[in-house]
């Protein structure tokens, strides 16, 4: 998404007029060369016919600009407007073969020109609000793009860990599913290192603050996780251990998970089994 936002904003800055960068910002009048005539100016030369113009500039730089009428100028239409020509004019004049009869004889913005225009205002809101939804599922832990918060990942291999020390023994298969889930899952790498030293140092005798503080200053999209992650190891073997139901139910009520997201959850793991099937040993 943003390589096309700046790609189609390159494009369409490319297309417009080259102007200098000032700091002048607003609607300001303009005036394009368009085609020269054979119509007398004041100086016994002939006048230039341009497109009249409303800009929009921010910082010099023009956004947008729409053609409002026809204005014939001495200059070249470089800065000099010396009147209005309406579009009467503008067919008399041709009718005369003093100007172009294949240009239109009503001035008005080309469909190029209108793509332009509308072009770089929706890939300005396409970029803002890719960069707000990026924020919010930032915020909200769904950014599947980028690894999870560390203090998350933490957490979520911890509760893991846990489940499988339920039984009293964590088997070296054990340990490898711990680590491949948790990286898939917090997309953070765990080495099997990391899981043994967890294990080693866990005591299964928790209080109830303890499992609050599972919980404690995680989002919700995070917690969901962690519950995720300790159904998967606790429904790999196949069934769950009623050590593992205590742990898990636990677990859901320190976190403060209702019991329809505790059911919701355990049937994401469910379909997880499916989609990364464990092999027995």
């Amino acid at each position: 998404m943003k390589r096309f936002i700046y790609i189609l904003l390159l494009s369409l800055f490319a297309g417009s007029p080259a102007q200098a960068f000032t700091t002048s910002s607003g609607m300001f009048d303009g005036i394009e060369y368009l085609a020269d005539t054979q119509i007398p100016g004041p100086a016994a030369d002939t006048l230039s016919l341009c497109y009249a113009t409303r800009d929009f500039r921010i910082l010099g730089y023009t956004l947008s600009s729409d053609i409002v009428g026809y204005v014939l100028s001495s200059d070249g239409c470089n800065l000099i407007a010396d009147r209005p020509f309406t579009q009467a004019q503008m067919e008399t004049a041709q009718s005369l073969n003093l100007v172009d009869p294949t240009l239109p004889s009503e001035a008005k913005n080309s469909l190029e020109r209108n793509l332009r225009n509308y072009g770089i205002w929706i890939a300005l809101a396409l970029g803002l609000i890719a960069v707000i939804i990026r924020r919010i599922k930032s915020l909200m832990g769904y950014d599947l793009r980028g690894p999870m918060r560390k203090k998350a990942a933490q957490r979520i291999l911890t509760a893991m860990c846990y489940v499988g020390k339920c039984d009293g023994i964590v088997a070296a298969s054990e340990i490898s599913l711990i680590g491949k889930t948790a990286r898939r899952l917090t997309r953070r790498n765990v080495q099997a290192a990391d899981v043994i030293r967890i294990t080693d140092h866990i005591d299964m005798n928790l209080s109830p603050q303890d499992f609050v503080d599972f919980g404690r200053g995680l989002r919700d999209s995070e917690k969901d996780v962690m519950m995720r992650g300790a159904f998967f190891i606790a429904l790999s073997s196949g069934r769950i251990l009623p050590s593992e139901h205590a742990f898990l139910s636990d677990l859901a009520h320190g976190i403060g998970m209702p019991g329809e997201d505790f059911r919701r959850v355990m049937n994401i793991a469910l379909e997880d089994l499916d989609a990364f099937p464990v092999t027995q040993s």
